[in-house]
This record gives structure tokens, sequence and C-alpha cells, in this order.
């Protein structure tokens, strides 16, 4: 068996990791507000177990990122705001972008789906509506539901009932990372 990338890095505390969730989603809310009616885009890992950041890790957010503002030019959708957080809890990217938020949202899937590492991107996409932030779900728009990184069972069902070990999660992940040639 390989060597775990895993094993060392920040641990961030369940309180460090709530306050952290606490702090996106104000941010959240005060970029769809002040940039409405424009669309944001939150990218951060699902990444199993108490290492939440590590060289490694910041590797894939990279390669991530590069992934999502290429789709956006791609697409012609002008990016108006990016902030990058370096945080003991994990990388976290925020983009405003002009695109619409169906559209968005349905690329930002399509990332998720058919990238290498897209399993791995936690991606919401939102977008205010007066004082209230509107998102979107992949189901509303046609989408299946997130599928499990080993099984292929709903990624929700698995993550509620810990049907997978860390371990095994993480040697997924690091057969996915050997095949991405971006993180060489």
């Amino acid at each position: 068996m390989r060597s775990n990338i895993f094993t060392e890095g920040s641990r961030p505390s369940l309180e460090e990791v709530l306050h952290t969730r606490e702090n996106r989603v104000r941010f959240q809310e005060t970029l769809a507000v002040k940039y409405s009616p424009d669309t944001i885009i939150s990218f951060k890992l699902n990444i199993p177990g108490p290492v939440k950041n590590n060289e490694a890790i910041g590797k894939i957010f990279s390669v991530g990122k590069a992934d999502i503002t290429d789709s956006l030019k791609y697409r012609g959708w002008e990016i108006t705001y990016e902030k990058i957080m370096d945080l003991k809890t994990g990388p976290e990217l925020f983009l405003v972008t002009r695109g619409s938020l169906v559209e968005v949202k349905k690329a930002m899937i399509i990332l998720e789906d058919d990238m290498p590492l897209g399993r791995l991107f936690d991606l919401d996409v939102f977008m205010a509506e007066g004082k209230e932030v509107r998102t979107i779900s992949r189901e509303a728009l046609g989408f299946p539901e997130r599928r499990c990184l080993i099984c292929d069972e709903s990624a929700k069902v698995c993550g509620r009932s810990r049907t997978h070990e860390v371990s095994e999660m993480h040697e997924k992940i690091m057969e996915i990372m050997e095949k991405e040639k971006r993180l060489k």
C-alpha cells in the first residue's frame, strides 16, 4: 500500500470547522447581496478525515480552481470578483460571474461529474433575490444526485451512515490523483 498523503497537515477541531462554515455562509450572503444580480460560486474540497489542508490538498484545489475559471472563460462569463482563502479547514474560493444562476450551476455540475478530480469538488452556486439568497439543486435541473466515491451509491447516504472507512476513501483519492497529470 502506498503512503497516505492525508496523514500530515492541518487538523481543525469540530468547533473550527463549524465556525468556518458559519463564516462561509455569512460571506456568501454578503457577496450575493453586494453583487446582485450576478452569480456567486463557492468552491471547496470534500476531503474525508481529520486532515483538511496540506500540500497535496492545495494542489487538488489549484487544479479545481483552474478547471472552474477555464469553464467560465470558455463560456464567455467574465469573473468580476475573486477571493481565495487558505484556511486550516481547507482552501476556499469565491467567484462572482455574470453567467445566469442556472447556466453556471449546470457548468459546475459538469465539472463535478466529468473532471477526474471533480468528485472531490464541492461547488455551490447562488445569487441574491432581494435580501434572500437563492440556490438551485442538481436534481431541480434534472441531474442525478452526487454519487459516492467508492461504491457509486448516493454520496449523502454513504456519508451519513459512514459506510466506508476514511482509509478506503483516501486510497481512492490517491488513485484518482495518480491519474491526474496536472498534479505531477
